[in-house]
């Protein structure tokens, strides 16, 4: 299997988290600051807005304020009812020549001419005289004969019966297109004490007037390159100069969402397409000029108010870059840090998997990780301990088996030195002497052949019986302690005392060989060194475990120094008992004999029709 490595993984999974985490910083900050932006830019509009509001909200209330003086002074009281005397009845459509009286006029309110371009007194009875502010070339004055015609003025004076100021909406002169405004105020004399009127007063404002306020080009303004503010009729038509279309009033049709919010008395701002379908940040209201229904927006285009808002993006990009480029190598530096001392135990971990334990790493830190390096020196330490403890004990239990099986040998080698050895050095004398016999002696020395034999087939199987007793196999485990007994006590003259308590039957192969070969290396441990007269063998069943108890009246001997003269029997004994899972205890002292207890399980299953003769 491949492995990735945790120095990849670390970095990765913090190179994730962080860019996460920088992400969603970079994300806030950036809707924070377009939040923010277009909040100000819609501020500047509405301020921008309000300042051209009440520039217009003066400019008609001065020019109120003018007309009202204008009409109040003694030379245009004079000059209407000069044409009263002498005009004829209703308005007359033909503007008259201006004479001296008109040029008077223009003479004596000539600043006036800075926002009024011309001046028409009407008469009570009829007549109208008429002049111009500016000089005789100026446009308007060459057309002032199609500027008021005979309905207009019908319409003035009506509107002004009811107050004493009439401001009229835009319009455009016959002919010349020119657009103007008229502003009328009623002329009126103190005749016996009560106020008459004795004729009707009207300027024109020229729609420059207003542009002079609404439009302007300069970027410096606070409406960049794109914004402008400008008026809208009820018709929806425009009142002021576009900044992009020439000729737009009267002519431009703004019907979009703020021009039809503010018409309907509504102020605020939205972002939506503009009279160009271009989209725009809008901020509307409708105007509080007596006699004019109409609406001021303030717009500036969304792709340039937004460029302060894609530079914030670009440098949060590029910072987010910065910021990502450090953390990767921060992340990278600290990672190699945090994984440098694993690497190190992963590798000593492989090293002590295969064999090498001669291992102590450097503890560099004083946190988790150092810990887990001073315990893995501790557990390496530990393990070479215990591994040569084991070598020690496996070289202790080969050298146990070797000797033991080196024991086996010469205990074979002597029985059968001793005895079948001997039996057959007799056959072969006793052989050897019927070559010098006859008669009755030869058939005498056959039958003592015949008992030198018995004697040999008596003590082959003795040794088999030894070696592997097939009654054990045959008969069970409580009739090959009775034969064992019974053959040892004949040959040592050693009383046993046996006692057989439950059923044996169903005991394995392994765990009734191994239990008589500790009872046989018992028995023949206390006929060699103990010196008794009597044993005493238990063997009992339990529901779940298998008690054997061997008591002797010997001489007794050392629990502690046991096995160490060189002698295995005991060793063999204790292995026996571990290998079944069991426990033996011995007890001994001095003078007062022995007594050796093993318990061993019996709920465990073995394997069977192995060799467990050793």
């Amino acid at each position: 299997m491949k492995y990735t490595p945790l120095t990849e993984k670390l970095t990765l999974y913090f190179v994730l988290l962080g860019a996460g985490a920088i992400l969603i910083i970079s994300m806030v900050s950036f809707y924070s600051t377009k939040s923010a932006l277009m909040s100000r830019t819609f501020d500047q509009l509405t301020s921008l807005r309000i300042v051209k509001k009440n520039q217009i909200d003066q400019f008609y209330a001065d020019r109120i304020r003018e007309i009202t003086f204008m009409a109040g002074t003694e030379n245009i009281k004079e000059a209407a009812m000069q044409i009263s005397r002498t005009g004829q009845p209703g308005f007359s459509g033909r503007i008259s020549v201006p004479d001296s009286t008109a040029r008077n006029i223009a003479k004596k309110f000539g600043t006036f001419g800075q926002y009024f371009s011309a001046f028409f007194i009407f008469g009570r009875q009829g007549g109208c005289i008429s002049g111009c502010f500016h000089q005789p070339a100026d446009p308007v004055c060459q057309a002032m004969s199609t500027v008021l015609p005979d309905s207009l003025a019908g319409f003035l004076q009506n509107q002004l019966n009811s107050q004493p100021v009439v401001v009229c909406d835009m319009m455009q002169g016959r002919g010349t297109g020119t657009p103007y405004q008229l502003i009328g105020s009623m002329i009126t004399d103190s005749m016996q004490g009560k106020p008459t009127a004795c004729g009707m007063l009207v300027l024109l404002i020229p729609a420059d007037a207003i542009n002079s306020i609404m439009l302007n080009n300069n970027p410096l303004s606070g409406l960049g390159l794109s914004g402008e503010t400008y008026l809208v009729g009820r018709d929806f038509l425009m009142r002021s100069a576009s900044r992009f279309q020439p000729g737009s009033i009267l002519k431009t049709r703004v019907h979009t969402l703020p021009a039809i919010n503010a018409m309907n008395g509504m102020e605020g701002s939205v972002t939506t397409n503009d009279y160009r379908s271009i989209p725009v940040l809008s901020s509307y209201e409708k105007i509080a000029v007596p006699g004019l229904n109409w609406a001021m927006l303030a717009e500036i285009d969304v792709q340039e108010a937004m460029i302060p808002i894609f530079e914030t993006r670009t440098r949060i990009l590029l910072l987010s870059m910065i910021i990502m480029v450090v953390f990767f190598f921060f992340v990278l530096f600290i990672s190699k840090r945090i994984t440098k001392p694993l690497i190190r135990l992963k590798d000593a971990a492989i090293n002590m998997g295969e064999g090498r334990y001669d291992l102590e790493l450097p503890v560099s830190t004083r946190d988790e990780i150092g810990a887990l390096t001073e315990s893995f020196n501790i557990m390496a330490s530990q393990i070479k301990e215990k591994t040569t403890e084991l070598q020690q004990e496996r070289f202790g239990r080969m050298r146990s088996v070797i000797d033991g099986e080196e024991m086996e040998r010469q205990r074979l080698s002597r029985e059968l030195h001793d005895g079948i050895g001997q039996l057959l050095i007799a056959i072969k004398l006793r052989l050897e002497s019927l070559l010098y016999q006859e008669g009755k002696d030869i058939r005498n020395s056959i039958q003592e052949l015949k008992k030198y034999f018995d004697q040999i087939i008596d003590e082959v199987r003795r040794i088999s019986n030894n070696l592997m007793p097939s009654v054990l196999e045959a008969f069970g485990i409580a009739i090959a302690f009775r034969n064992l007994f019974s053959e040892t006590g004949e040959h040592s003259g050693l009383r046993i005392h046996f006692d057989a308590a439950g059923d044996y039957d169903d005991l394995d192969k392994k765990t009734k060989t191994y239990i008589y070969r500790i009872t046989q290396e018992a028995i023949s441990n206390i006929v060699k060194h103990a010196g008794a007269r009597e044993v005493w063998v238990t063997l009992s069943r339990g529901e779940d475990s298998l008690t054997l108890v061997i008591r002797d009246n010997g001489k007794g001997f050392s629990p502690e120094t046991a096995g160490k003269g060189g002698g295995n029997g005991i060793h063999n004994m204790r292995e026996r008992a571990s290998l079944l899972q069991g426990r033996i205890e011995i007890m001994s002292e001095p003078g007062k004999g022995s007594k050796i207890t093993v318990n061993v399980p019996i709920y465990i299953t073995y394997v069977k029709n192995q060799d467990f003769s050793r």
